[in-house]
Formats: C-alpha cells, structure tokens, sequence
C-alpha cells in the first residue's frame, strides 16, 4: 500500500484514489481527491472509505475480464461543487493477497460533450450525461465492440449486471446477426426477444451508432404485455375456447390457401363434415358441463384418428371439419371417414360415465364438387344432413344431383337445427276412444312446431324436409323424450295410466341405435314400457322386412306396443305381416271417410278387422268425424276411434281438462 500511497501522490495536482471492489471500499486517496469527493464518500471507518454495493457489482464484472495495468474500457464525467468539470479514468492494479483493485484519476476538461454514463448518486453527483435523461428509461451504453460500459438503473434492473451486448440475445443466432450489423455502424429499429431478469420477453430496440464518440447507445422498451395481449386476441378470433382448435375463421383462411395451391399444382383436396348425432340430448340430460367435456374427448379423438398431414376445425356446438391438402382420391377421403367413425363411437370416460356418441360425416372434394371455398363447404355440409338421414355413424359423399335441392337442405336445415335447440316444438295430443262405451284409452302425440316468426307450422309442412336433411332424427328423438316425460307429469299430477303413442319416420326406423335410444329415454324418464307405443307404416317395414322383424323383436322386448299406422296404403304382404310382433293395426283415415256411403270402402274396413281379429290384433281407426261411421265399426267389431268427432289433437293443457270430462280408463 506505500508504493500506492507513493503513485498517488505522484500524481498531484490531479485527484487519485483507489477502488478495493472486493471489500467495496476506498482504501487511500491523495489530497487533490479528498477535496474533490467530499460529500460524495461516506463515513469514514478506521481509514477505509465505503462504496455502494451497486457500484461494486458492475465494477467487479469488468476486473474479472481485465489483467494488471488495463484500463476501464468507459470513462465518466464528474462535476466538482465549483463547477469544474472532470473526465474520470481507470486502470488495474494489483491489491494485497493477490486481487484486483482500481487504480482512478480525474482529469479535468475544458469541454465536454461526449455522451456517458455516471454512477448513482451515492458515488458521483450533479451529473449532466445522457443518464440522467434517462434515468426513468431502459438506456445502455457500448462501445464500438459491443462492450458494456453503462447503462441507466431501470436497464439494469430488468436485464442485471451483463458484460457484452450479445448477453441481452436469448437466442446466439440473433445476437450474431445484431452484432454484424453493428460492425457495419448500422442504426437499427426492431422487435425482438430479449432474455431480462423475469425471462426471456419481448422488445422494441433503438441503435444509434455515433462516430464522434465510437459508442453504441441501446433504448429498449418491453412490450411484452404488448404481444401477449396480441396473442390472445388472436387466439379469441381464430382458435376454439373449449378445444383449443382452430375455428371457422381459420378454417376459410386455409381453404382459401388449399385452393389457391390446387389450382396452381393441379392437385386435389377434400374435406370431411362431421356432426355428432344426438349430442343435444347429452346437453339436455347431462348438463353443458358433461357435454363440453364430453366435446373435448371427442376433438382429442378425431386428431388421433386423422393423417398428420390432416387439420382437425371445430365450427362451434357439435360441428367439426377436417381438411385434406394432396389428395389423390375420395376414396382415400372416405377411409379416413370411416376410421374416424369407427375410432368416435368407441366409449368416452366423461364425468364417471361411460358415455358413447357417434358422427355423421359429409364428403366433398376439389375441384370434383365445387370451384370455390363456400360451394365445398356448402356441398359437404349437405351431404352430412344426407349421412343423417341414412342412420347414424354414417358418411356419405356429395353428388352433383343434389345441387338442386342444396338450398332446401341448408335453409330449413339452418331453421329446423335452430328450432330444436330453441325447442320451439310443442306435442300435441288426441284422445284414442275404445267402443263401444266411448272410454278414453290413450292419446296419440302429434308434434307442432311455434315459430317465432311464421306462427303454427304443420308437420306436412317441415317433417318431409326434415327427413330429406336427416334432421328428424334429433327431433323424432325429441319428441320420444317429451312424449315420455309427459306421461310421468300426468301420472304425478294423479291421473290414471294411459297409452301414449308416437310416430316413427322411415329414416328413424333406418336408424341404427334406435332401439337403444328409446330404450335409454325410458330409463331416463322412468316410464312404464306398456303405456308406450310406436306407431310405424307398412311400408316402412318392407323395405327390408327381415331387418324390420329383428328391429320389431327388440322393441317387443322392451316391452312396447306397436301399431301399423295408414294400414291398407302401403304394400304389405299378408305372410310377413303375421310375422311382425305387432299388437295394433290402424285403418287409414281414408278408408273411413266414406263409411256407410261407399260399398267398396264398407268391404274393405269389414275385411281388414275381421283378419286383424283373426291374428288377436287390435284394430283402431283414425278419422272419425260423424256418428254414421261409429255405428258402421261398432258393428264390425273396431275396438278403438279417434278423430274430430271426439277431438281434435289438443295441447297438454287442454287434454288434461277433456280428461277431466270424460270416461278415463282407470
């Protein structure tokens, strides 16, 4: 330390002092210092002079990388109270037990205009660089090599102590490239990602390179929150909250991406249309909590059923498209449908159940069934109504034939599905008579639909469409659900059992699990099988009258009544029709209209009870309007009428109060 003492004095006039960083003090200073640092150095204890711990981290990063007799590669500027100004040098030194110490001198100027960086005020004060402009901003200092020589507190807050401007890159790739352009004195405005004391994060950067001085000025600002919150809304427009999937929005962007590079390489690419059949009765029954669980397990289901090549969208509610760029067939299209029909009906672990669901998929392809995006689209969504109306669990691909009666498909399609989520249908009911005391047996449920807009809809109207679009599947399972839950209201409301029966469309009939649907609402709603009836037409059951037989066993099992409705229209053969498990046939109502008028009809009605007799089959027939037909089918036997001369069909409400008025069986 005397040799020290010695160099410091040697350097009179100007002001000399030494650092001890590691012990973060000053351990001598010649007399031209201790006036200039007075009021600048702290207590002084036993002959030490103490220095902030913030001034000795970033000092301790520069000895480590310098050897004995070095300089700083930074000068800074220090005002005295007087005014002069100085110029602030440094070099290394050798301290005792061998380590590092600084060796400073001040010199003073004359003019000074170079733009620096000073330590806080507990070290130097009144200073006049760019620091102090910048004291509330993110603002280093390099040198022309990169080199850290200082920087404002809130830089160094958010990035810590660093040596080298490539410290800020979290990724070297970046940090070369910046560094390169730096070497061309390049000034630079860019976002990029920055590792900081709280992770790596996003910037906006300024370089400003100055040749006056050869040093590169840094302002960064963290837009971080700037970005996330861009990310999220993009998320919001583009991705599905539930699954995580992309959404419609994405989907045309694709599409439109697909075809612009079909037409280009004269490729081909198809999508698949996929509905879940019977997901609003989950929703209904469950709860929308099971039900959007029940969603996620099946999106998780359908991307691992796909091609990786594949993109799985989620449209919203139950819809999904999968996309194909590439194709080379649509046969290639329809194996992936099947195996993802095959791989979507397998159990789904949801809220503790064991829950099974199954998808209608429509097929289209570029450029065989359309030119443009909205017309492929539009052409696979209708051909999924058409694999609904085959059954569920099924595909069907798009035909050219169908473009006739797209616009059928999709405008009632769009109104109907609206309709049986609103549950704008109602079920109305008309009374079945037994003969010949006249005693209300049952009721009949005929479905009404209320829109909001066009009032009472007829069924003539809506169910041939519905059946055309396949959905009068969902909405023949909704009117068995509120058929049943009707019974067991009435029953609670303490009137006596009656036989409440339904009709089933042919594509119901086709349905594949329709035995276990009707099977499952009665479990649900815990009606008595025996007062539940099916009314299906012959000709429905001939289509294919073995199926139909095995179909009917299965229902018989259940213990259900069925009835052939409009007996006498269709073409039933007299030998399959003793093999049908039925209990009831219905004479069609136009066979009574001119009872007791028409011979031939009188012959006809006559013939058909007294074979119904003979095969122990009730007969009941409908579109009784007059007296003169009651006496006709009294005297031939009929058990059971219904029509306007006793009611017409009625809402709940009101055949509850022609309950309260007539003879009810009890």
């Amino acid at each position: 330390m005397t040799d020290l003492s010695k160099l410091l004095q040697a350097k009179m006039p100007l002001a000399a002092w030494i650092i001890d960083v590691e012990q973060s003090s000053v351990p001598c200073c010649n007399e031209a210092a201790e006036a200039l640092l007075i009021g600048s150095l702290k207590d002084i204890k036993l002959g030490q002079r103490a220095i902030p711990s913030g001034l000795r981290e970033r000092l301790s990063l520069h000895l480590a990388s310098l050897d004995i007799g070095e300089s700083l590669p930074f000068k800074w500027p220090f005002t005295s109270k007087d005014g002069v100004e100085y110029q602030v040098r440094g070099s290394v030194i050798a301290l005792e037990d061998a380590r590092k110490g600084l060796f400073v001198e001040a010199h003073p100027v004359s003019h000074y205009d170079a733009v620096s960086v000073v330590q806080d005020d507990s070290i130097i004060v009144h200073h006049a660089g760019l620091l102090a402009q910048f004291r509330s901003l993110s603002f280093a200092i390099f040198d022309q090599y990169g080199q850290y020589l200082e920087a404002s507190e809130h830089f160094i807050a958010h990035f810590g102590v660093i040596q080298h401007v490539r410290d800020l890159f979290a990724v070297s790739g970046a940090a070369n490239s910046f560094i390169r352009r730096l070497a061309h004195q390049e000034n630079l405005f860019q976002e990029i990602r920055l590792a900081t004391q709280n992770g790596i994060r996003w910037h906006k950067i300024e370089v400003s390179y100055h040749p006056s001085t050869n040093m590169i000025y840094l302002l960064t600002h963290d837009i971080q929150e700037e970005r996330d919150h861009e990310v999220a809304l993009y998320r919001l427009n583009n991705y599905d909250g539930l699954t995580n999937l992309p959404n419609r929005n994405l989907l045309y962007h694709q599409l439109e991406s697909a075809l612009i590079n079909a037409r280009k390489r004269h490729r081909q690419f198809g999508l698949l249309y996929l509905d879940l059949d019977g997901f609003k009765v989950i929703n209904d029954n469950f709860g929308h909590r099971v039900g959007d669980e029940l969603i996620q397990r099946v999106a998780e289901r359908i991307k691992d059923s796909i091609p990786s090549g594949a993109c799985l969208y989620r449209l919203g509610g139950d819809e999904f498209v999968v996309v194909l760029e590439n194709t080379n067939s649509i046969a290639e299209l329809e194996s992936i449908a099947e195996s993802i029909m095959q791989n979507a009906s397998n159990t789904y672990p949801v809220a503790k159940m064991e829950m099974m669901i199954t998808a209608s998929i429509g097929i289209a392809s570029y450029p065989q069934h359309a030119d443009n995006v909205d017309h492929l689209l539009k052409n696979a969504d209708a051909a999924m109504y058409r694999a609904k109306s085959m059954g569920h669990n099924m595909c069907f691909v798009y035909q050219n034939s169908m473009a006739e009666n797209i616009d059928a498909y999709l405008t009632l399609g769009g109104g109907l599905r609206k309709a049986i989520e609103e549950e704008q249908f109602i079920l109305h009911y008309q009374p079945k008579i037994r003969l010949p005391d006249e005693t209300v047996v049952g009721a009949e449920a005929l479905i009404r639909w209320i829109h909001p807009e066009l009032g009472m809809i007829s069924p003539d109207q809506f169910i041939p469409l519905a059946e055309e679009s396949g959905l009068i599947l969902p909405l023949g399972e909704w009117v068995i659900r509120r058929a049943c839950r009707q019974l067991q209201e009435w029953r609670k409301a303490g009137y006596p059992d009656i036989k409440l029966s339904v009709n089933l469309s042919s594509r119901q009939f086709m349905q594949a699990d329709l035995v276990d649907m009707v099977e499952r609402v009665l479990e649900e709603t815990g009606v008595d099988s025996k007062y539940f009836e099916l009314e299906l037409t012959e000709s429905m059951l001939m289509v294919d009258a073995q199926q139909s037989i095995e179909k009917l066993h299965s229902f018989r099992k259940l213990g259900l009544t069925l009835s052939i409705d409009d007996f006498g229209t269709g073409y039933s053969s007299l030998a399959y029709l003793k093999k049908f498990p039925i209990q009831t046939l219905k004479i069609d109502r136009s066979f009574i209209h001119d009872l007791g008028l028409d011979s031939d009809n009188d012959a006809i009605v006559k013939a058909t009870i007294a074979m119904a007799n003979s095969l122990n089959l009730k007969v009941i027939a409908e579109g009784v309007e007059n007296r003169g037909q009651v006496d006709v089918l009294n005297k031939y036997h009929c058990q059971e009428v219904q029509g306007y001369l006793f009611s017409k069909p009625l809402s709940s409400d009101d055949f509850l109060v022609y309950l309260d008025s007539h003879n009810v069986v009890a």
